[in-house]
């Protein structure tokens, strides 16, 4: 059952190529690539039929791996392109303009991240090579301040090579908040729940967008074990991920191998978090997955990593269980879960993960 233990590691997933779901074992299949799902009928216009059958792709995805792309977003590619474009500029800056970037007020736990995390010195010994610029979004009117996520305190860049970052930002983050509660409702309907189950967690969603910045790097340039972005599940809901044309994410698959997730024009790579594992008992996977740049070039990658609201108590979802097959995990509130891992991560410069997760490093 899951619980926060000693530093701050939250115990123990299922081994996803042996979960049950009802007693029955789950068939993952063995993917060489991920499929492309099209969410256009839960953001246009749509017939009931249509959200189902789009619902049912996005449920065989999450079983499988828990990886997927999505297309039909709504968000041009030319506007990702400009995303992208924002975060080579803003990681072109000095290291000491960088440091004085952006941070959520006085928590440290926001803005420009280096090499080796917040604490270079007491950082693991061998950090993700990778340097991370975080932004919270703007508070919503009428949001509780208990668990929303940093919401409303960014101090966003006011530097003269930024000119237009912020308004940019903003206008971007919107598109993809947006974004997130349109997909959430298929998310609901995939699981046999109403579709608008999530949306009420959703209103005041935790959404925290980033970029990451890897440099290139040359082959035995990085020490044994060491990574641009280190094996690793993701904390939260679902991710939502867009990435430069570099390359070299790659996901793990039910058989433990290790496949590519190259980049697509026109979407969006959206990936399960821990948080929606425990929350469908296993039935969807969330699954480790990593970063190497060999590409001779910088590579960028802007997640936004979705929560529902930060006191939402993540228990069994009622789908998803059933005498033959109880809840494997205790509840945890969304956002003390997150905050205990984020504090891992900027503390030792690599991903922070469960106990369960550490678990399953054994043939990585």
């Amino acid at each position: 059952m899951a619980k926060i233990i000693e530093d701050g590691k939250i115990g123990g997933f299922a081994d996803y190529n042996n979960a049950t779901f009802r007693g029955t074992s789950v068939n993952r299949a063995s993917l060489a690539e991920l499929p492309v799902i099209d969410v256009g009928p839960f953001v246009g216009s749509s017939s009931l039929t249509e959200r189902q059958s789009a619902a049912g792709h996005l449920r065989e995805a999450c079983i499988d791996i828990g990886f997927f792309y999505i297309a039909g977003h709504g968000i041009p590619q030319s506007e990702i392109d400009e995303a992208i474009a924002w975060g080579h500029r803003l990681f072109r800056l000095s290291l000491e303009d960088k440091l004085s970037l952006g941070l959520y007020g006085q928590d440290e736990s926001g803005g420009y991240v280096g090499l080796g995390g917040n604490n270079p010195e007491s950082a693991a010994r061998k950090p993700d090579i990778k340097e991370r610029f975080f932004m919270a979004r703007d508070a919503i009117p009428g949001e509780p301040k208990e668990g929303n996520f940093a919401a409303g305190t960014m101090l966003w860049p006011n530097h003269p090579e930024l000119d237009g970052f912020t308004d940019f930002m903003k206008a971007h983050y919107e598109k993809r908040i947006k974004l997130a509660q349109q997909v959430v409702r298929a998310f609901a309907l995939s699981l046999d729940l109403d579709e608008g189950f999530f949306s009420y967690m959703y209103r005041y969603l935790g959404a925290t967008m980033l970029f990451n910045y890897y440099p290139s790097l040359s082959p035995g340039e990085a020490a044994k074990n060491q990574w641009s972005f280190s094996p690793h599940t993701d904390y939260g809901m679902f991710t939502i991920l867009a990435q430069d044309g570099t390359g070299g994410l790659q996901a793990r698959n039910s058989d433990g191998v290790w496949i590519d997730v190259p980049p697509v024009d026109d979407t969006f790579v959206i990936n399960i978090g821990d948080m929606f594992a425990m929350w469908t008992n296993d039935l969807y996977a969330s699954s480790l997955h990593r970063a190497m740049n060999y590409a001779g070039a910088p590579r960028i990658s802007m997640p936004m990593f979705t929560y529902p609201q930060g006191r939402t108590r993540i228990s069994c979802l009622p789908t998803c269980q059933g005498p033959e097959n109880p809840a494997r995990y205790e509840p945890v509130i969304a956002g003390d879960y997150n905050d205990m891992l984020i504090a891992q991560s900027h503390r030792t410069g690599r991903p922070g993960i469960s106990t369960g997760t550490a678990e399953r490093f054994e043939s990585v």
